[in-house]
């Protein structure tokens, strides 16, 4: 109850400032537009509720495209943060850190994407697998990854989309984790991510068509887009065949959290082309171009 007022009252200090600016954006200035703009993205993620609120409230086409100007504010700095973060990383030579990596990511979807929303359901996840591991006395590995599938998928409801497949929200954690929704490579990711916290250590595949999960201690695949099946390397070379792809051993090699970003930025292209959201794909193309990557 406490965390509740206190937020409130976060909330109702961040009105006070920016009502002033609220109450001008139907203003045809383009000065004062741009000024009320620059103005409230200045308050960063705590601005969205705030900005998506005015969006639905308002009829004015001014008042719409000022708002909208500072979601696209804050999602550039989403994605620049992604860019500085690989940067980082590279120059350090070392692999991103994949929670953080697509969290970042997640602020272009959302802006609002809040990391520690998703980090304390991950951790809670965590704690109801090792808890079902020990009730079910799963000795060998197998056995936990069950206990992993039965969190993931039976507790929590983690599932693929039933229809829709191409939309973005099905691309980002805060989205995914929020309807439990995912395409394959957000849903893995997550599997993965849990897996680790869990005690059991996972990896990506990064197979053509459909993203992959393994164990380290397994010889088999872990197909997340469908609730956690497992599949035999004679699997995945069939699934490739009747895809018309040839196959090469490479194809069922672990690939690492960057790899993985990159596929889910060629996901995200195909989903904003697909909706024909031009300024969201003008985006990831830049991103993907400065990394030289085919899209």
């Amino acid at each position: 109850m406490k965390q509740q007022h206190e937020f409130l009252d976060r909330e109702l200090e961040v009105y006070q400032k920016i009502a002033p600016a609220l109450s001008l954006l139907d203003d045809p200035d383009t000065d004062i537009s741009q000024h009320i703009s620059e103005f409230l993205a200045s308050f960063g993620s705590s601005i969205v509720p705030f900005v998506r609120r005015e969006m639905k409230e308002h009829s004015s086409e001014q008042a719409i495209e000022t708002l909208q100007s500072v979601l696209r504010k804050l999602q550039e700095e989403g994605l620049n943060e992604v860019k500085e973060y690989v940067l980082s990383c590279r120059s350090r030579q070392i692999s991103p850190d994949m929670f953080t990596l697509f969290d970042l990511l997640s602020h272009f979807g959302y802006p609002e994407s809040n990391a520690w929303i998703i980090e304390a359901q991950l951790n809670t996840m965590a704690e109801a697998v090792k808890e079902h591991i020990e009730l079910t006395g799963a000795h060998n590995e197998e056995q936990r990854v069950n206990s992993l599938n039965a969190i993931f998928f039976d507790q929590f409801s983690y599932r693929p989309p039933s229809s829709h497949y191409y939309l973005p929200e099905h691309c980002f954690f805060h989205s995914v984790t929020e309807k439990r929704i995912g395409i394959p490579l957000a849903l893995s990711t997550l599997y993965i991510i849990l897996g680790n916290k869990s005690g059991i250590s996972l990896e990506g595949i990064g197979m053509p068509l459909h993203f992959l999960v393994k164990s380290t201690k397994l010889d088999t695949f872990i197909d997340v887009y469908n609730y956690g099946v497992t599949l035999t390397r004679e699997d995945c070379l069939h699934f490739l065949i009747k895809a018309g792809i040839p196959y090469s051993d490479s194809m069922l090699e672990p690939v690492d959290s960057e790899d993985m970003l990159f596929r889910m930025l060629r996901n995200l292209y195909h989903c904003y082309k697909r909706e024909q959201s031009e300024w969201e794909l003008e985006q990831i193309v830049s991103l993907l171009q400065y990394f030289d990557i085919e899209h």
